[in-house]
């Protein structure tokens, strides 16, 4: 929670055409990094309109990778394997069930770079699919 309350959004929704808020959401959002690091947590794996079950979905969200060296890695995160709908507990087999939410979930799931330089920042990007990805947290494990 951003101790800034209110204030500041602190909470990443990507874009959908369904609905009324998410059309109006960033197909994009960077957040700067600037260090090594071992692995990228997120409290996220649900989405407005996400899977209602295990399916091979399209992709919902893309963890792209800016490395200092200006190359870049992407980790594609699919519909129905790492996202499910935020409705309700719903199991799919890359990402687990953090905690209810008010009958709703949060999932957790992580992202390993293949590379071992320095990351500048990273990039949530909205993949081709109709869900709107939710990320309630990122957290940087750096290497030691």
């Amino acid at each position: 929670v951003d101790p800034r309350g209110d204030r500041v959004a602190n909470v990443v929704m990507l874009y959908s055409p369904n609905g009324t808020i998410p059309p109006r959401m960033p197909k994009s959002v960077r957040l700067d990094c600037r260090t090594p690091v071992k692995a990228i947590h997120l409290l996220s794996g649900v989405s407005g309109w996400g899977a209602q079950a295990e399916t091979e979905g399209a992709v919902a969200m893309i963890v792209r990778l800016h490395y200092a060296d200006g190359s870049t890695e992407d980790h594609p995160l699919r519909n129905g394997v790492h996202f499910a709908d935020y409705i309700r507990p719903i199991e799919v087999p890359g990402s687990k069930l953090a905690f209810r939410l008010r009958g709703r979930q949060i999932r957790y799931l992580s992202v390993v770079p293949k590379q071992t330089q320095s990351i500048d920042s990273i990039e949530l990007v909205k993949g081709p699919d109709v869900s709107s990805p939710i990320v309630m947290a990122v957290t940087v494990e750096t290497k030691e």
